[in-house]
């Protein structure tokens, strides 16, 4: 796939490491890999908590399964792997402690103050809170890499008068209009949609694959009669055939009473899906309506394939995320994230220097978002124990 000299620009021109052999893609992947946000997902919840087992997915291995599921699209349809791994390793690097509760939490806190959203969030995080140099703020990302991530092109004042839910800042409204050249619409680049489609595989499979592990998607609990009912509901434009399919592809997995005969048996179930959902995906031309070879062409999932994942992952909503223990991380979310920011928000002499800025509430949720769930809960415990009038100090807040 042709590139150009406009994909590869920086928002401040660099002049680059003396004998630096990479392309720009292979930097912009090792500024993320290296940054301390996408350290800290490690510590951010998946499905279950980061302190439920050691074995369950953390947004930090999701984020690389989706950078590898990217890798084996892009090289399956013509773009730029290394691009795509880029994309998909910051995909959700914005995300706050506590999964999708924290990031409901924190929009609800935000609002009247623009708000919070995690892909928001991304771009916020690469392009100003990351610190490099001081040069430039944030990773100074090339051009193409920060439009792979661009999944929303409204901002959030736009969003809000459409009645829409996913955004950007206004805030960053002029960096957006220079990735996009100044021809930004509701279109998304091909990266960009192989970076989505390879994000919805790894959850779609994965969720369910560790709720196999965790004995809550079980034989028992896949043979419930609402179980279809609720699959078919989610996703109405399927069959009676299509649900009962997913259904007993996972009862086969689970059919081994020996212990690692049915852990081999799961672990062949996701590899063979993905390997299927990588392979439905075919590359079509497209109108690039002046905006480049990277918009020259579309990604297509087969229906009846991107239908099953649907269905997948309706069928870990209706199973898995209804379970008290995945469940009660809305609460510790509310408790914990909520408690926070009203404390910050009201003493933002609290906030550690840099993280502050002119906005104590947007200082606030920058913080917040940005710390692992035991930053969160044992900088909430010393909040609570003495109160956000204590002269804790600006420096000893983060704990």
């Amino acid at each position: 796939m042709r590139y150009s000299g406009a994909d590869a620009e920086r928002l401040v021109p660099e002049p680059g490491k003396p004998g630096d052999e990479r392309d720009p893609w292979e930097i912009d992947r090792a500024r993320i890999l290296h940054a301390a946000a996408f350290r800290r997902l490690q510590r951010k919840t998946q499905v279950f908590g980061p302190g439920q087992d050691d074995f369950y997915r953390t947004r930090l291995t999701h984020s690389i399964e989706v950078s590898q599921i990217a890798k084996g699209i892009a090289l399956r349809v013509g773009a730029d792997p290394t691009l795509c791994e880029a994309a998909s390793l910051a995909h959700d690097i914005g995300h706050p402690p506590f999964g999708h509760a924290g990031e409901r939490v924190l929009d609800e806190c935000m609002a009247g103050c623009g708000g919070f959203e995690s892909n928001a969030q991304n771009l916020r995080v690469l392009a100003e809170i990351e610190v490099k140099s001081d040069a430039y703020q944030g990773l100074n990302l090339t051009r193409a890499t920060l439009d792979a991530l661009l999944k929303y092109k409204r901002s959030h004042s736009e969003a809000l008068a459409g009645g829409e839910g996913k955004f950007f800042y206004d805030a960053d409204l002029p960096l957006v209009e220079w990735v996009c050249q100044g021809q930004r619409d509701e279109r998304t680049s091909f990266e960009c949609q192989i970076m989505d489609w390879a994000d919805g595989v790894a959850y779609s499979v994965h969720d369910v694959e560790d709720g196999m592990w965790a004995r809550l998607i079980t034989r028992d609990s896949l043979r419930s009669r609402r179980l279809p009912k609720a699959m078919a509901e989610a996703v109405p434009e399927t069959s009676p055939a299509a649900v009962q399919g997913v259904i007993d592809e996972l009862l086969r997995a689970l059919a081994p009473d020996d212990e690692r005969a049915r852990r081999a048996a799961v672990k062949t179930w996701s590899s063979y899906a993905i390997f299927e959902m990588v392979r439905a995906a075919v590359a079509e031309p497209a109108d690039d309506g002046g905006l480049g070879p990277r918009y020259a062409r579309r990604l297509c999932v087969e229906p009846e394939i991107a239908i099953k994942s649907r269905l997948l992952k309706a069928l870990a909503q209706a199973i898995l995320f209804r379970h008290r223990s995945v469940s009660s991380v809305r609460t510790r979310a509310e408790r914990i994230v909520g408690g926070l920011f009203r404390a910050l928000a009201d003493s933002p002499e609290l906030i550690p220097e840099d993280w502050r800025t002119a906005d104590p509430r947007r200082s606030a949720c920058d913080y917040i978002s940005g710390m692992t769930e035991d930053e969160a809960a044992r900088t909430y415990r010393k909040l609570s124990r003495f109160g956000p009038s204590a002269s804790t100090g600006a420096n000893r807040a983060p704990g």
